[in-house]
């Protein structure tokens, strides 16, 4: 076991490589699910993953007493892990998939806003720059030859 988890974040890891949600690993060690959740958080940190069959993964290769991988399930490609790239990380078939998770509620929302907003802001600098070398050549159309 890495030293740096703690005996009941390990515990909370191994339970969750077996399959189990954080409502179950709760009930078998007496504690809430919220602390649950906040030991396998702690755990995946100092694992270097942010998903629970990567955590069991890295935990079961540091600590080779007890295997608690999870069976190699066909996954929904939107439950792909992330890797780190270390050793025993690549699928057992060979493949080397490095998908990306996506990206959290609302950031392509804000990005959009982000580049609508200066392309507008863009637009109207362009557009004070063009009033700024238009107008001075109005003002001389426009002015009677005796006031210049």
């Amino acid at each position: 076991m890495p030293d740096s988890l703690t005996t009941r974040e390990s515990e909370c890891v191994h339970l969750a490589g077996q399959g189990l949600e954080d409502k179950e690993i709760a009930a078998r060690l007496g504690i809430s699910p919220r602390t649950v959740g906040n030991h396998l958080h702690r755990a995946y940190a100092k694992l270097g993953v942010s998903d629970r069959k990567l955590a069991a993964r890295r935990l079961s290769i540091a600590y080779s007493e007890a295997s608690v991988l999870i069976p190699n399930a066909p996954l929904h490609p939107s439950d792909q892990p992330v890797s780190a790239g270390l050793p025993g990380d690549a699928e057992t078939d060979g493949s080397s998939s490095w998908l990306l998770p996506a990206p959290p509620r609302g950031v392509l929302v804000r990005l959009g806003l982000v580049i609508a907003g200066s392309a507008l802001a863009l637009l109207f600098a362009i557009g004070i720059v063009t009033a700024g070398m238009v107008v001075p050549t109005l003002f001389d159309q426009i002015a009677p030859v005796e006031a210049r």
